[in-house]
């Protein structure tokens, strides 16, 4: 199917929302906006590039170190070697994921001795697979006979999943296609199990829903973006087999939760997804869910899911978000989306895992919609709860990333299950993916990295360059340079948190405490000033002929920002979050002894919060100095604030983001 030709239409759908019937008119874009890949995109940026070099110098080589356990699996599945099966039921997609990894790393920084190490890994899986196609150790060593039988606790499709992800990111970098090949046979088996008229059911951790269709992109096989939507389209289908019926759960369970079955709304199983309009269940899950949603829709055209999608993003944003942009509670004790307004700090799940999958799914709400809120809530995330999740030494991580610690948090250098290490892994060189999209004559700038890109537009090859300091600095400049003159519209995404609303639903908003002066947001071509701009879906819209040497200046007020939560979040009641540019602020012990030793008694003053650079601090941050005072006292307690990312990289210690707060103070 064309990748850029796609018919502007409209559809009336019906949902029923508390009892009523509501009408809502759902529109497709005119035109599909495309992604501009990580391939195409050079990092510059001296606050990601450091963590993406981390990533490949010590992240990638401690994953694979701790992968080994699990790579034995996969000789032991080929007969090479004897034992038993090691480690958790789905320690394959953990392999899979850092071969993925490998892959982003490769396709900007060539690497022979990687390259040589993940030939050699995907030799070994090569040969686990059955001659049938199906791959999954854990049944091939322990029962063969047994595979499929226990969908929604084995994890055999997710691990598919994660495989096929794996295998097309390697052969679209390196063209070396026996991964590849080896996906398509076992995405050919799965295709000969499941299917209408054939086994009507559905994974228990989605996964190979979204893999599938990067396989159909990758190859033009169009029976795998069939069998994509038959997985989204078999939830809550009342006429094949749903979680309930299936066994109790035994001693291959996730060790990291509860021993009990989950309810068929665990794993977005309760209804069928057209019907899904509150988001619920284990919170990874259903961001894969959403994001595979997503692709589908754009790819076919297709309406069916956007009430659902639409529904489902507010549902999230307005009532289930943390302030870091992570996702899930222990409320439920199911890693997953809670009830609404309920977001205790000490009990945030905010699994590192989640929050990737958020992004992934408001990449592509953003491709559906080209609206910048969905680009903005990626920000968030990004910048907060994703990076929280790896240490700034790249080889320390968090499963879960509260906004409250006691001082027991330890990053730990692997997990059970290592899921978030090797997301992560995968996660900061594919970065470059979401800084561009374009479509037509059409290039919208969505994130604020220091960047290279080259940009295929038309008949022609646009060199972009990005320089900023962001998120410290405000100032973007951004140089185009087309091959001969384009007339073209750059959309350049104004930032929610600089025109006073975070994101759209009133879930989080500005106190409006004066911090320091009011400052707007400012556009220059080359060198002159630029008002009476047009503003689309949060885009300032700079329509021109361009040519070599054009230059955007960009100046984003970075004052601090004192955000409260909305009245209805009852525990956030007379407290605030510090806030500056797209990065959430906290306090850690190791800074703020004192302020520890009073907290019951003391209250933030809005009042004199300054920001400084320091260099030498956490691998150089912008820190932020205020005071809080004691109340019934005229004394003040000198704080400083760290971003919420770095926290716990100096040891353990109490953690609070939320902070008691009073206005008149």
């Amino acid at each position: 199917m064309s990748g850029l030709l796609l018919l502007a239409f409209s559809d009336q759908v019906k949902l029923k929302e508390g009892g009523h019937q509501v009408d809502t008119q759902i529109t497709l874009p005119l035109k599909k906006i495309e992604e501009v890949s990580y391939e195409h995109v050079m990092i510059t940026d001296q606050f990601w590039k450091p963590k993406i070099d981390k990533n490949r110098l010590i992240g990638i080589r401690s994953a694979l170190k701790e992968c080994a356990s699990s790579m034995d699996n996969f000789d032991v599945a080929s007969g090479k070697k004897k034992g038993q099966h090691k480690g958790n039921v789905a320690g394959d997609s953990d392999v899979y994921k850092t071969i993925q990894g490998a892959a982003y790393i490769l396709a900007n920084t060539p690497d022979k001795e990687l390259e040589a190490v993940i030939d050699s890994l995907v030799e070994r899986i090569v040969a686990a697979q059955q001659p049938d196609g199906y791959l999954f150790t854990y049944w091939t060593v322990i029962d063969i006979s047994k595979k499929w039988t226990d969908l929604p606790r084995k994890h055999e499709l997710y691990c598919a999943g994660h495989m096929i992800e794996a295998a097309v990111a390697y052969y679209t970098v390196t063209g070396k296609r026996k991964m590849l090949d080896a996906a398509i046979r076992l995405a050919n088996h799965i295709d000969s199990v499941f299917g209408p008229q054939k086994r009507l059911d559905v994974p228990g951790h989605e996964e190979i829903e979204l893999a599938l269709f990067k396989l159909y992109k990758a190859t033009g096989e169009k029976r795998y973006l069939d069998l994509s939507s038959f997985f989204i389209d078999g939830r809550g289908n009342p006429n094949r087999m749903t979680a309930e019926k299936v066994s109790p759960p035994d001693k291959d369970a996730n060790a990291n939760t509860p021993q009990r079955w989950r309810p068929p709304a665990y794993m977005q199983d309760h209804l069928p997804v057209t019907q899904q309009f509150y988001a619920v269940g284990h919170a990874v899950r259903a961001t894969y869910l959403y994001t595979a949603m997503a692709d589908i829709s754009m790819e076919t055209n297709a309406v069916k899911y956007l009430p659902a999608l639409d529904s489902l993003w507010n549902d999230v944003v307005y009532k289930k978000l943390y302030i870091t942009g992570g996702v899930g509670t222990r409320q439920f004790h199911d890693e997953g989306f809670g009830s609404a307004y309920v977001l205790p700090n000490d009990q945030a799940y905010c699994e590192t895992c989640s929050s990737i999958g958020l992004t992934f799914w408001n990449r592509r709400m953003n491709a559906l919609h080209a609206d910048a809120k969905y680009a903005d809530l990626t920000e968030l995330t990004m910048y907060n709860s994703a990076i929280s999740g790896v240490s700034l030494n790249g080889d320390g991580f968090f499963y879960t990333n509260p906004l409250e610690s006691n001082g027991k948090h330890k990053r730990q250098n692997w997990s059970n299950p290592p899921c978030c290490p090797t997301n992560i892994v995968r996660f900061l060189p594919e970065i470059g993916s979401t800084i561009y999209s374009k479509r037509d004559k059409e290039i919208y700038i969505n994130q604020f990295i220091g960047n290279e890109a080259k940009i295929a537009l038309g008949n022609q090859e646009i060199r972009m360059k990005m320089e900023t300091a962001y998120p410290w600095e405000g100032t973007i400049n951004l140089n185009i340079d087309p091959e001969k003159p384009i007339e073209l519209s750059l959309y350049i995404r104004i930032p929610g948190w600089a025109q006073g609303e975070l994101l759209p639903g009133g879930l989080y908003h500005s106190t409006g405490a004066k911090t320091n002066p009011k400052k707007e947001v400012s556009l220059k071509i080359n060198g002159k000033g630029v008002s009476g701009i047009q503003m689309e879906k949060g885009y300032a819209v700079i329509k021109r002929k361009w040519k070599k040497g054009d230059k955007v200046e960009m100046e984003l007020p970075m004052q601090v920002n004192v955000v409260a939560g909305n009245p209805r979040m009852e525990d956030k009641q007379g407290q605030c979050v510090i806030m500056r540019g797209p990065l959430v602020y906290c306090i850690e012990e190791t800074d703020n002894k004192n302020y520890f030793e009073t907290n019951n008694e003391t209250v933030l003053s809005p009042v004199g919060l300054t920001s400084e650079f320091k260099k030498d601090l956490l691998n150089g941050v912008g820190i932020i100095h205020g005071n809080a005072i004691i109340s019934g006292k005229k004394e003040n307690i000198a704080i400083t604030a760290i971003p919420y990312y770095a926290w716990c990289n100096r040891g353990q210690c109490r953690m609070k983001v939320w902070l008691p707060f009073r206005a008149d103070q």
